[in-house]
C-alpha cells in the first residue's frame, strides 16, 4: 500500500510520462518564441551554425580572396591601389597602377588583422558570415518590432511565424550562400540596406523619424555607398527623398528645418560621401567616378574587345535591355534551348549583353511569401484609396522610390549576374514588411488571410525550397557567360557539374 502511494506521487508521474516531457519542451519553445530577446539569440545561433557550415563548404581559397588584405595594406600607407598579382584580371590598370572597383569597407573590416600582423589570412568566409547574419538579424528585428507594435494575437501569431521562417530559411539569407569576395561585397551592402530598411519601417510605423532613426539611416546609406555603389546610390536616394518630404512638412508647419533632427544625419551622410569621393578621386581623378571600365583588364584582354564594343553601342546601362532582364529575374527561360538547338533569344543575348550568368532563378518562386505580402499591401492601399495619403504614406512612397534605383540599374545593366539579384531585396523587404504591417493591423484583411492560411503556408514552403534549390544550383554553376557552357543542355550541365562538385568537396563520401 505504501509502495503504491509512493509510486503515484506527482514527481514520479512527471518523470515517467513522455507526454508531460513533450508539454514541457513545447512550453519552453513557446516561451522563447514569445520573448524577443531569447528568440533573437536562438535564431542568431541557428543562422551562425547553418550559414557558417554552408559558407565553409563552398569556400574556395583563391589568391584573389586576399584583395581586401592587399587594399588595407596599401591604405595604411596612404595608397588606394592593390597588388596586381592578387586581384588579377579583375583589376583596373590606370596611370600605371592597378585598382579595384570595390569600395574600401571590406578592407577596413580587416583592420583587426593588422593588430596581429596576419594580413596573410583569408577571412572571406567569416566576413560573409557576419554580413549575412547581420542582414538576417535586422530583418528579424523588423518583424519583431511589428509584432510588439501591433500586439501578438492568436490571429496574427501564425503570420509573424511564417515571415520569420522565410527570413531564416529562405530569401536572401539562403539563396546566395557562396563564399567569394564578389559575394562578400554584396553581402555587406545588403546588410547595410537591411539596417536602413529596419529604421525606415520603424519610423513609418511609429509615425515619426527621430534624430537617432535618421542618423542610423544616414550611416547605413553612407556605408553602403562606401561598399557597393549601386546599393549605396539607392539608399542615398531613398534617404534624400525621405528627408525632402520631412523638410517640406516642417516648412508647411512653419517650423525651421535647421535643427539637430536634420543637421545630424545630413552631417553623417555628408562625411561618408566625402570619404567615398576622396577614394574615387585618388583612383580615377574624379570624385564622381566609381569605376573606369576603359581600364578594365579583363575587357581589354579579350580578343575582340566585346565588352568595349557593347558599351560603345548601347552603354553600360540602357532601357532597351529591360524586357529581357525582366525575364531573367522573374521568368528565366533564357537558359532553355529552342527547337533548333539554339538558346532562346540568343540573338538578343549576344547583341545586348556581355555576361549572362547561371543559375536560372525567379523571385516569384524564391520570394513568393514576401510578394504575397506586397500584394496584400496593394489591396490595403486600393481599399483606402479615397482617404488620401497620410504623412506615413508619403514617407513610405519616398523610401520605396529611392530603393527602386538599384532595381532599375540592374534591369538596364550590360551584365546579368546571379548575385545582382540581391540588389532587389531592399525594395522587396521594405514593401513586404509594410504589407505584413497592413495585414496584421487590419482585422478584415487578417481574417481573409487566416481563412487562406494553407495558401500562405504553401507560399512559405515554396519560397524556402526554391531558395535552397537556387543555392545548390549556384554552387554547381561556373562563373561567367552561360552561353558557352550549355552545349549539352541545362539538365546535362547541372548533372555533370553537380557530380564533380560533390565528388571534389566534403560530400565525396556520398560516392
Amino acid at each position: 500500500m505504501a509502495h503504491g502511494a509512493l509510486s503515484e506521487t506527482p514527481t514520479d508521474v512527471g518523470e515517467s510520462d513522455p507526454t508531460a516531457k513533450r508539454t514541457g519542451v513545447k512550453a519552453i519553445a513557446r516561451n522563447v518564441y514569445l520573448n524577443d530577446r531569447w528568440l533573437q539569440c536562438a535564431l542568431l545561433a541557428f543562422m551562425a551554425v547553418y550559414y557558417g557550415f554552408v559558407l565553409n563548404v563552398t569556400a574556395t581559397h583563391y589568391l584573389m580572396n586576399k584583395t581586401f588584405n592587399s587594399m588595407l595594406d596599401h591604405l595604411v600607407h596612404g595608397q588606394v591601389d592593390v597588388d596586381p598579382n592578387v586581384i588579377g584580371y579583375e583589376g583596373f590598370l590606370h596611370n600605371g597602377h592597378v585598382y579595384s572597383y570595390f569600395g574600401i569597407t571590406c578592407a577596413l573590416l580587416r583592420l583587426p588583422l593588422l593588430l596581429f600582423h596576419r594580413l596573410d589570412l583569408d577571412v572571406t568566409v567569416w566576413s560573409c558570415l557576419v554580413a549575412v547574419c547581420l542582414a538576417g538579424m535586422m530583418k528579424i528585428r523588423a518583424v519583431l518590432f511589428l509584432r510588439r507594435h501591433c500586439g501578438a494575437t492568436p490571429a496574427s501569431e501564425g503570420v509573424f511565424a511564417l515571415m520569420l521562417t522565410y527570413i531564416v530559411l529562405g530569401g536572401a539569407e539562403v539563396g546566395y550562400l557562396k563564399s567569394s569576395i564578389f559575394q562578400e561585397v554584396i553581402f555587406w551592402a545588403v546588410a547595410f540596406a537591411a539596417v536602413f530598411v529596419y529604421f525606415a519601417v520603424k519610423g513609418i510605423v511609429n509615425g515619426q523619424f527621430t534624430v537617432a532613426t535618421l542618423s542610423w539611416m544616414a550611416l547605413a546609406a553612407g556605408l553602403a555607398l562606401l561598399t557597393r555603389v549601386s546599393t549605396g546610390i539607392g539608399l542615398c536616394a531613398a534617404f534624400a527623398l525621405l528627408l525632402f518630404v520631412l523638410m517640406i512638412e516642417e516648412l508647411y508647419a512653419r517650423r525651421t528645418i535647421f535643427t539637430r533632427r536634420f543637421l545630424a544625419p545630413v552631417a553623417v551622410l555628408t562625411a561618408l560621401i566625402i570619404l567615398v569621393g576622396t577614394v574615387n578621386y585618388l583612383r580615377w581623378g574624379n570624385p564622381a567616378t566609381f569605376a573606369d571600365y576603359k581600364s578594365y583588364i579583363i575587357a581589354n584582354n579579350q580578343r575582340d574587345h566585346r565588352d568595349a564594343l557593347l558599351m560603345q553601342a548601347y552603354g553600360t546601362f540602357n532601357l532597351v535591355r529591360t524586357p529581357y532582364t525582366l525575364g531573367y529575374y522573374f521568368f528565366p527561360v533564357f537558359a532553355m534551348q529552342g527547337p533548333h538547338g539554339h538558346l532562346l533569344f540568343q540573338e538578343t543575348q549576344t547583341r545586348l549583353f556581355s555576361d549572362i550568368e547561371l543559375p536560372p532563378s525567379s523571385f516569384l518562386l524564391t520570394d513568393l511569401l514576401p510578394f504575397c505580402f506586397i500584394a496584400l499591401l496593394a489591396i490595403a492601399l486600393w481599399k483606402h484609396r479615397n482617404l488620401g495619403s497620410p504623412p506615413a504614406g508619403k514617407w513610405a512612397a519616398a523610401v520605396a522610390l529611392g530603393l527602386f534605383v538599384p532595381c532599375a540599374l540592374m534591369l538596364t545593366l550590360i551584365w546579368m549576374t546571379y548575385r545582382y539579384r540581391m540588389e532587389f531585396y531592399p525594395e522587396i523587404d521594405f514593401l513586404a514588411f509594410l504589407g505584413l504591417y497592413a495585414t496584421v493591423s487590419n482585422p478584415a484583411l487578417l481574417a481573409w488571410v487566416r481563412r487562406r492560411h494553407r495558401w500562405m503556408l504553401a507560399a512559405t514552403m515554396v519560397s524556402i525550397a526554391s531558395a535552397f534549390a537556387a543555392m545548390m544550383l549556384y554552387w554547381f554553376s561556373d562563373w561567367g557567360p552561360y552561353q558557352r557552357l550549355l552545349g549539352g543542355g541545362l539538365v546535362h550541365y547541372y548533372m555533370q557539374n553537380g557530380y564533380l562538385y560533390l565528388k571534389n568537396s566534403g560530400f565525396a563520401f556520398i560516392y
